[in-house]
């Protein structure tokens, strides 16, 4: 008599399973840090690019001045450094040849370098109307023939082509206007009160432009990601807290040929899947000391094959993750069917809500703490990931 019973609550426990984010359709496994044949090649907060032609991945040390080249397999091949000592962000474009962004005081460079990195001309911006002129770059990214420039303190975007004539700009900075705290809200919090601070400085860290021209982006004072159709339709997700799927301090963005999302999590340590329609799928990651955790990932980039590289922090190099998506049209109609008695495991993890204390990180250390007193030239204050200070260090 007790047989039917337990049959039904096996079979229950089986669909509970199949419709939780971890059984959604996507794993990630760690695979081996970039290297070369001297053993790993430690990098702090390198900036990534891939070469979609060849699947190579370039990363650019800002402390160490230089550029190296990595195969497939992530070995590096070939290493370059002449001209790239004010550098802050590399793209590549088609044919293997080079874009380099370099910034001086209240100016930045387009340089195109060839495959070997050496220069072949500066590209100067042509034609840019008076709202985009006075910006100052310091991200940009090669999307179908065109050139993404960046300024994320002033969180806006010139879009031009090769040749450095504009094509189109965005204000994204007036986009998220209706997702920033009415002045009430930001009165009642004390004038001392480090959100307060935050929020009258608010600007971009990850930027990323999909193979359709959509832009996606994230802020992390606002804890949340944000996606910029080719419409115009601006699009949010995320929501704060310490949980699974949850925003701590969110910094780079990628998107793959597939549509998935993956956003990093300087403060948790994570890196966070969402699909196509922008759905938390899972996460991975995790602070702490073994090959396959991650000290503050921040920029991420990845590759046809699925291989998704991560810069960390505490000079922990780029890690690389193999990302599969498996076909998830069967659990889309088990999740369809009505299920009145089961909870989805992931309601079943115990949730805290952090409020975001000052988090900092020693850049020559594994260690972090939550000390709101003065940091020292060689702390960065994580919750403004994007001052000039932190960038540089």
């Amino acid at each position: 008599m007790m047989r039917e019973p337990r049959i039904t609550s096996l079979l229950a426990l089986w669909i509970a399973l199949l419709v939780s984010p971890a059984f959604a359709g996507t794993t990630a496994s760690f695979q081996y840090p970039l290297a070369s044949f001297s053993g790993p090649v430690e990098s702090l907060w390198a900036r990534l690019a891939v070469d979609p032609e060849r699947n190579e991945i370039y990363t650019l040390r800002q402390r160490n001045n230089d550029i190296r080249i990595y195969d497939e397999h992530g070995m590096e091949i070939f290493v370059f450094g002449e001209g790239v000592g004010s550098a802050t962000d590399i793209t590549v474009g088609n044919g293997g040849d080079l874009f380099l962004l370099t910034r001086g005081y209240q100016t930045a460079t387009v340089q195109l370098l060839n495959y070997r990195g050496e220069h072949v001309a500066d590209i100067p911006l042509k034609n840019v109307p008076r709202d985009f002129a006075g910006i100052v770059p310091d991200r940009i990214q090669h999307q179908n023939g065109l050139l993404y420039l960046v300024d994320s303190n002033e969180m806006k975007v010139i879009v031009v082509d090769e040749a450095g004539r504009f094509e189109k700009g965005y204000d994204l900075g007036r986009a998220i206007k209706p997702f920033i705290p009415r002045e009430k809200a930001r009165r009642e919090l004390s004038a001392t009160d480090w959100r307060a601070l935050q929020l009258n400085n608010i600007d971009l860290n990850g930027f990323t432009v999909d193979a359709q021209g959509n832009l996606f982006f994230t802020v992390p004072v606002l804890f949340r990601a944000f996606k910029l159709s080719t419409h115009g339709e601006l699009t949010d997700f995320g929501k704060a807290g310490s949980g699974l799927g949850k925003f701590g301090v969110i910094a780079g963005i990628a998107t793959d040929e597939f549509g998935y999302v993956y956003v990093s999590d300087r403060l948790r340590s994570v890196i966070l899947v969402f699909n196509s329609d922008l759905v938390f799928q899972t996460e991975f990651g995790y602070r702490g000391n073994l090959p396959s955790n991650l000290i503050v990932p921040d920029d991420l980039a990845i590759d046809g094959n699925g291989n998704l590289y991560v810069g960390q922090a505490a000079y922990r190099g780029v890690s690389v993750f193999k990302v599969v998506h498996r076909d998830t049209s069967f659990s889309r109609v088990i999740e369809a069917t009505p299920i009145n008695e089961v909870e989805t495991s992931d309601r079943n993890i115990e949730e805290v809500e952090v409020s975001h204390p000052e988090f900092a990180v020693d850049l020559g250390s594994d260690e972090a703490s939550t000390d709101s007193g003065d940091s020292s030239r060689n702390t960065e204050a994580v919750g403004s990931p994007n001052n000039e200070e932190g960038q540089n260090e």
